[in-house]
């Protein structure tokens, strides 16, 4: 595996080379995101209705949704190893071996107040280089292994512990893909969703609904995902 920054990617994609067959056909039904096969499912509501796992705007000191799900989780699956994916369409990656201020998805604006006269272009430009030298350090470099191919979405994979699908929080984001090396669970956020969706045991599903912080609630494979307008 190649480090980098917060996460050691995986050099290949052969850990998720399982999901596509056990997958639905692409679209808003809940085994186009997580596999079939698990013998129970639930749906866990995003917090802020939309994005992922991570609050967006917690000022309160409560875990995230991301925190509690993956405390609920941890009996189920030891020290084993688990496997995350992120989609490569985040605007905080970049290129692997270029500058993120070219090839990520996150530009740089200048603004002033309305009764003030406007800069000239050299403090424009310097005021940009300044925040690019802020901004540029908290980016996140693709890496250049092969992505996880699935239908119409495209994942970069890491390999770690469980604690470590937190990598990407400071960017509020949660994996769009978990599961462990036994693949006893699996836990899938559509990138255009409003819940994450989870597969599992009876038990693994029942112990989920029963955290009351995370809202969540049985579903069924061929259900539809909750969407932000629903």
């Amino acid at each position: 595996m190649a480090a980098h920054g917060q996460v050691t990617w995986n050099d290949d994609a052969s850990a998720g080379g399982w999901i596509a067959e056990r997958l639905g056909p692409f679209g808003p039904r809940v085994d186009g995101t997580v596999p079939r096969g698990y013998a129970a499912y639930a749906c866990v509501p995003h917090p802020d209705g939309y994005g992922s796992l991570v609050r967006t705007t917690d000022d309160d000191g409560a875990p995230s949704a991301l925190d509690v799900l993956t405390a609920v989780l941890a009996s189920f699956t030891g020290d084993q190893p688990v496997h995350a994916g992120l989609w490569t369409g985040f605007s905080f990656l970049y290129d692997h071996g270029t500058d993120p201020r070219d090839t990520s998805g996150i530009g740089v604006l200048v603004g002033w107040a309305e009764d003030e006269p406007p800069p000239s272009e050299e403090e424009v430009a310097a005021a940009q280089a300044e925040a690019w030298d802020q901004l540029a350090p908290t980016l996140v470099e693709r890496p250049a292994a092969p992505m996880l191919l699935l239908p119409h979405r495209e994942y970069h994979l890491w390999t770690g512990t469980l604690a470590d699908v937190a990598a990407f929080r400071h960017h509020d984001q949660s994996p769009n893909l978990w599961w462990p090396e036994d693949r006893s669970w699996f836990v899938g956020s559509e990138i255009d969703a409003a819940a994450t969706y989870l597969g599992g045991s009876d038990a693994l599903v029942d112990a989920v609904c029963a955290e009351a912080t995370l809202g969540a609630h049985r579903v069924a494979p061929s259900d539809e995902m909750l969407f932000e307008d629903d």
